[in-house]
This record gives C-alpha cells, structure tokens and sequence, in this order.
C-alpha cells in the first residue's frame, strides 16, 4: 500500500477551510466530514533521495495496513517550503500528526514498525 501524495497547496487549503470553519474536501484516505475535525492525520514528510525516508516510509505502510482507517499522506519537502517553515520541519524524515488545523506533534525517528504503530495510536488530547 502506497502512501497518497499530498501536495502543499492541499495541505494549505484544509489549513485555511478548517480555521474559516469550510468543509474542506480532502482525499478519500484523509478522513473527511465530521472525522476530519474529531481525528487527527499523519503527514509523512520525505525527500525522493533520502535513503532513510524510503525506509521510513516502508515502516509507514506496514502502520497503514494495520490501520487503514488512519489518514496518512506524503508531502515531498522539496515543493513545500511554506509548510516546512510554518510548521518548523527540521529535517527528514518527519512524521506530522496533524490535528484540529495545527501540528500536534511530530516525529523524526523510526525505531521501528511497532513503536510507530504505538505512537500513531496514542490519543491526542484537545
């Protein structure tokens, strides 16, 4: 299972519907509706030629097939330069748990599967 694309202008426009209070329209794995305020999703930041990104990102669709319901994409850093000022992405490989319009966490080390799962698992509070 391959993570969905996300481009920055997306991940812009449901920034911005979400804080006019809009319905934004999100990919049919970003949880829409109702869920897309109530659950948080995972924004897996990556670079095409990072070797521990690709590894990362391995671990990453392992999670999303124990979880298919969880909503997680990718955002190649290279054409987002606004969201990795914005939301303060020091480096990659970076995983972003993105709740209620804002960045609620964020990730930089990949143990491995399981502890990715936990993480991905652990309520958000808010």
């Amino acid at each position: 299972m391959t993570l969905e694309e996300w481009s920055e202008k997306d991940l812009l426009a449901w920034t911005l519907a979400l804080t006019e209070a809009v319905e934004p329209e999100f990919p049919k794995n970003a949880a829409g509706g109702h869920l897309a305020h109530a659950e948080p999703r995972y924004v897996f930041f990556y670079t095409p030629l990072c070797g521990t990104c690709k590894v990362g990102e391995r671990m990453l669709e392992v999670v999303t097939a124990l979880n298919p319901r969880t909503p997680m994409g990718r955002c190649n850093i290279n054409f987002s330069p606004v969201l990795a000022r914005n939301w303060q992405i020091e480096s990659v490989p970076c995983l972003v748990r993105w709740h209620r319009g804002t960045v609620a966490d964020k990730k930089y080390r990949f143990d491995d599967v399981q502890e990715l799962h936990r993480w991905i698992n652990v309520p958000v509070n808010g």
